[in-house]
């Protein structure tokens, strides 16, 4: 199963915060716990409650208390138990699987924040400018995005491959902007003519009728941008996911940077998507587009140096006063992942459990290895191994 892949130490230790791992419990029924699961001899069904591994996020949240208390971590003082092996125990047909006692949302951090001291998750796939990491290619980006939008460039545009970092830069320059900018941010936008003015005047806090026609439309947005002109602000439409747009919508788009007074724009563009969205305005259907294009930056991914120092960066700033992952494990993961930002988190949190479950202090090469044996980095097998270097 694949549960038994995650714990198969021969020596499992216990008092790890935020689970139970396998032990044998002091609770005279002879179960073997592992993270959220517990092998037992079939015996007579109880009264026990215990939280359902798998559960509706709706139900949870109706049901939880408000606010919900943060949960306390689950410290286990039975003894150790030696080679505890659930490959080997599954096998027995007098055994079966059942849930167990689950953490209750808020406790997944403590999975193994308390065994490598730190202070909350360093690899987490949310997008968060607390931990932007400034490789030369994000700082070049970052640097292109803020002149673009200081200058009063028409269109600006940011590319970068799928998990590269883009929408936290983009996290992380919204939190600089000042009052004097006022910020549209529409991702996956998506629709027919007259779906995209919707689009733009409900990212800015605009209503419109439902049966406004597309001129009573135009008219509302442009006569927001005159009187937000008037007040002193600059408005900055940001699409982010922008490779999604048709060629009618970006020549659209377009036609708004037209909106202006006789030496300033009321309207600022800034497109942020995959590299297919520099294909798709290079058509030349679309070249009055590209050249109002003004500010532009691919961002690509780290190569190995870089991806071992992002690793560190993020583990200093979750707390850690040192990067415990060796240097063949920071080798592995550039390798595995080519460099893209969201996969090294993926595989190093990944990598992070397995090192909890061994009680390791350290992620080795070994245990990265451990984890794409298992097939529990589902993204290893998207690249062929002539790309990976």
């Amino acid at each position: 199963m694949y549960q038994d892949n995650l714990f198969r130490s021969d020596t499992m230790s216990v008092g790890h915060e935020g689970y139970a791992i396998p032990t044998t419990t002091a609770d005279n029924k002879g179960v073997v716990r592992r993270m959220g699961l517990r092998l037992r001899k079939p015996t007579a069904k109880t009264n026990e409650d215990f939280v359902p591994v798998f559960r509706s996020v709706r139900t949870g949240r109706d049901k939880a208390p408000s606010p919900v208390p943060r949960p306390q971590p689950m410290i286990s003082t039975a003894f150790v138990a030696q080679n505890v092996r659930p490959c080997d125990a599954s096998s027995d047909p007098n055994e079966i699987w059942e849930p167990g006692q689950f953490p209750a949302m808020g406790g997944a951090s403590d999975i193994y924040t308390g065994h490598f001291n730190l202070t909350e998750r360093p690899f987490t796939l949310l997008p968060d400018p607390d931990f932007i990491y400034w490789s030369q290619d994000h700082r070049s980006a970052f640097t292109m995005l803020e002149y673009g939008t200081m200058t009063g460039a028409p269109i600006t545009l940011i590319t970068g491959e799928v998990g590269a970092g883009k929408t936290t830069l983009l996290q992380k320059f919204l939190k600089g902007v000042g009052d004097d900018v006022t910020i549209g941010l529409i991702s996956n936008c998506q629709g027919s003519r007259g779906d995209l003015l919707r689009w733009v005047l409900m990212s800015l806090d605009q209503t419109a009728a439902p049966d406004a026609t597309y001129v009573d439309l135009f008219e509302a947005f442009q006569a927001y941008l005159i009187s937000e002109y008037a007040a002193g602000r600059r408005v900055i439409l940001i699409l982010d996911e922008a490779q999604n747009l048709s060629t009618e919508t970006l020549e659209e788009l377009r036609m708004f940077t037209n909106i202006n007074s006789n030496k300033d724009e009321l309207l600022q563009l800034v497109l942020v998507g995959q590299p297919e969205l520099s294909d798709t305005i290079n058509r030349p259907e679309l070249r009055q587009f590209a050249q109002r294009v003004a500010a532009r930056y691919h961002l690509n991914v780290m190569n190995a140096e870089q991806v071992a120092e992002y690793i560190a960066h993020r583990l200093q700033v979750a707390g850690s006063t040192g990067n415990f992952f060796s240097e063949g494990a920071c080798k592995r993961i550039h390798e595995m992942t080519r460099g893209v930002p969201r996969l090294i988190n993926q595989l190093c949190d990944l990598s992070m459990v397995y090192a909890v479950s061994k009680n390791q202090k350290a992620v080795t090469c070994e245990t990265v290895d451990e984890v794409l044996a298992d097939g529990a980095f589902f993204y290893a097998s998207a690249f062929p191994e002539e790309t990976r270097s």
